[in-house]
């Protein structure tokens, strides 16, 4: 695949993203945070119903929103504490898939149900693509711990480690360089 982003993947590359970012660490707010805010930010980005929601099924996306963060992190170098991979593994063995065939004749996997379990398997699909394309390395969290923002990284050796150089990277290097400041005094 190709440093740039690869447009059939974008698709995935974007639900992925906007799922990991409905959570702003920096604003404090959570666009999935309640039953109909989830079920809304489904629909909006799959176009499926999910029928109705409750608290125990925010609580079941909040942790997998967050088990694919940590995994994220762990694309820009961090550690992974293996536990914070649970939901995702759960998840994992709920999601029940079926093949079908498109109008052109190619074989397609998609989730077999669409309800909450079946928004699941989308997400698990969408990492899976990634993964089987080569680009699943490139989408990241910001390794600034008040960020973490997810993104892709379309550098040529996959060296991006910030959302963004002019506000986590600034902020990073002027700490570093206070730092090196305070030591140096």
């Amino acid at each position: 695949m190709s440093t740039q982003l690869n447009k059939a993947l974008e698709p995935e590359i974007d639900l992925l993203v906007e799922f990991v970012n409905t959570h702003d660490l920096e604003e404090e707010t959570d666009s999935i945070a309640g039953p109909d805010e989830l079920s809304g930010w489904i629909a909006e980005q799959s176009g499926e119903h999910v029928g109705a929601l409750d608290d125990a099924d925010v609580d079941r996306v909040l942790a997998l929103r967050e088990s694919l963060r940590a995994l994220l992190r762990t694309h820009n170098g961090e550690g992974i504490d293996e536990r914070r991979l649970q939901p995702l593994r759960e998840a994992a063995e709920r999601s029940r898939f079926r093949t079908t065939f498109s109008a052109g004749g190619e074989l397609q996997i998609a989730p077999a149900r669409s309800d909450l379990t079946g928004f699941e398997a989308r997400l698990l699909l969408a990492i899976e693509r990634l993964q089987s394309q080569g680009a699943w390395l490139r989408l990241k969290a910001c390794t600034d711990d008040g960020c973490q923002w997810a993104f892709y990284d379309a550098t040529r050796n996959r060296s991006r480690t910030w959302c963004s150089m002019e506000e986590c990277g600034n902020r990073e290097k002027t700490r570093r360089y206070r730092q090196r400041r305070t030591a140096g005094s």
